[in-house]
């Protein structure tokens, strides 16, 4: 009787797990199978081949190579995106989440100032192994024995204030992977970083780098052109960055404390909003995360850390003054800054914080946000029977017009977008571009007066640079409205020199020159 032999069934090119385990079970059961019954056990085995297709695929653990092995191929410009990967990243703030401490201050990149200059008074740098943060909100500092540094009043440095506050005063508190996970790329809750403390968890490198988002590289640097790294599409754009930018888990259920929404918890209010809740919109939707978003002066000319503007989608949604567009952007409003990482502030009816919201929509009501936005306890935002929340409009309208009541604002707010007429008397002139003005007196001692011009409400930012390039004062850091504003520099406790002081609003940069002479 003729035979045929199975073991032509390896010419099948069965490579994977399943073709493994197929071979191995025609090798084992079936060597030699009476040929009229070679189809029924050929259809058999298609069936097992089948059901093992359908289970997850095994592939070999995958390591953390390091970002220097990411920039010997991202280290240029890349054709598609029209710039260099590596050094745009590396402007941005994740990767100084967590910086080593050697002896000195750690280094940020130029022009993202106020810089972490000096450790908590009554220590020394020697004190401490790492800087917790130190880029566009606080620093808070580890010391050499794991441990996060609460001793005084004095152990967070926030940088818009440029003051030291109290960070959990007398708690002994390790810097683990509870505390770590989102400072650091390729945490481990086994071993320890720390050679004084044991049980701290470990890292590969400090900071959110390369593959903080796109996870551990080895395999995909073995076959560059075929193997995409392990995290992509929306598990990159959304769901890598909701592993981070919530508390509590990814939900609609946003954590507050003291009057603001807590912290950097974007993902929880995406959650809680229309744009979120639609499933088609992910962080990557607005953000290219390679772009550094919170100093744009730093980033290659031509580079936009937003990709799209709200006017994309929500079009013909300009306000008008009697018939004017007025100048003012979607964001000034619906994300207005309602989070406190660092620093909030009161200033008369309105109230800021620090970090933009991600809710998007407004409570046009005039009610306050202690009524209007947060629980009863103060530790939620309220959501509608939708699930999603809403900034009050002493956030989103009196944070820039201080001085007027909730009812005003609400009179305006209900139809804003069908337009706004009132007393031209009250329209005043408003510049056409943005200005920096020499400064007065100039040459000066001590103290000197810098006017600025501005055509919209507007984020600005104006820096006193020293002769070596520090930032030594950052004088405005706020939303400021269309028109004339002036800001004082006392230079009392600087040495006589040549200074730069620059204005940063948007895309525009000015820098002028001025000169203090004691």
């Amino acid at each position: 009787m003729k035979t045929t032999n199975l073991t032509s069934f390896s010419d099948f090119n069965l490579t994977s797990t399943t073709g493994a385990l197929f071979r191995c079970i025609g090798f084992s059961l079936f060597r030699r199978v009476p040929m009229k019954k070679s189809v029924q056990f050929f259809l058999a085995m298609s069936a097992i081949i089948a059901i093992f297709a359908l289970l997850p695929p095994t592939t070999s653990a995958q390591t953390y190579v390091g970002s220097d092995k990411c920039k010997l191929c991202h280290d240029n410009v890349n054709a598609t995106l029209g710039y260099n990967i590596y050094q745009e990243y590396t402007k941005t703030g994740h990767p100084y989440k967590l910086n080593e401490v050697k002896g000195g201050p750690p280094s940020y990149p130029a022009g993202t100032g106020p810089e972490v200059l000096n450790p908590p008074p009554g220590t020394t740098w020697d004190d401490y192994a790492y800087v917790i943060g130190g880029y566009g909100w606080k620093a808070r500092f580890i010391k050499k024995n794991g441990k996060i540094y609460t001793e005084t009043d004095q152990v967070q440095y926030n940088l818009a204030s440029k003051t030291w506050v109290a960070y959990n005063k007398g708690q002994d508190m390790s810097y683990n992977f509870a505390c770590f996970t989102c400072h650091t790329t390729g945490g481990s809750a086994t071993g320890s970083w720390n050679a004084q403390t044991p049980d701290l968890g470990t890292f590969t490198e400090p900071g959110i780098r390369c593959e903080g988002c796109h996870g551990p590289g080895s395999d995909h640097m073995a076959n560059p052109t075929s193997v995409k790294p392990p995290i992509t599409g929306r598990n990159l754009t959304y769901e890598r960055c909701g592993d981070c930018h919530q508390r509590g888990g990814k939900t609609a259920s946003i954590p507050a404390k003291g009057g603001y929404v807590e912290h950097h918890e974007q993902f929880n209010e995406m959650q809680a909003s229309k744009h979120g809740q639609g499933g088609s919109m992910t962080c990557g939707t607005c953000h290219d995360t390679h772009i550094a978003l919170l100093y744009p002066a730093v980033a290659a000319a031509g580079t936009k850390a937003l990709k799209v503007q709200c006017e994309t989608c929500h079009t013909n949604k300009a306000i008008t003054i009697n018939g004017k567009v007025k100048n003012i952007e979607c964001m000034d409003c619906h994300m207005a800054k309602s989070a406190k990482s660092a620093v909030a502030v009161q200033k008369g009816s309105g109230f800021r914080g620090d970090v933009s919201s991600h809710l998007w929509k407004i409570n046009t009501n005039p009610i306050d946000k202690t009524a209007g936005m947060f629980t009863s306890d103060g530790l939620k935002v309220l959501l509608d029977t939708d699930n999603r929340g809403a900034i009050t409009l002493d956030f989103a309208c009196l944070s820039c017009h201080d001085s007027e009541t909730l009812e005003w604002a609400s009179n305006y707010a209900k139809n804003i977008h069908d337009g706004i007429t009132t007393d031209a008397r009250f329209v005043s002139k408003v510049p056409t571009q943005v200005e920096l003005l020499q400064n007065y007196p100039n040459p000066f001692n001590p103290a000197t007066r810098i006017e600025y011009q501005l055509p919209k409400l507007a984020h600005v930012q104006i820096d006193v640079i020293d002769p070596t390039g520090h930032t030594v004062e950052t004088l405005v850091d706020a939303v400021k409205t269309a028109g004339s504003h002036h800001v004082r520099f006392d230079g009392a406790r600087y040495p006589s020199g040549m200074y730069l002081y620059r204005i940063t609003t948007g895309s525009t940069v000015i820098t002028r020159k001025m000169a203090l002479i004691k």
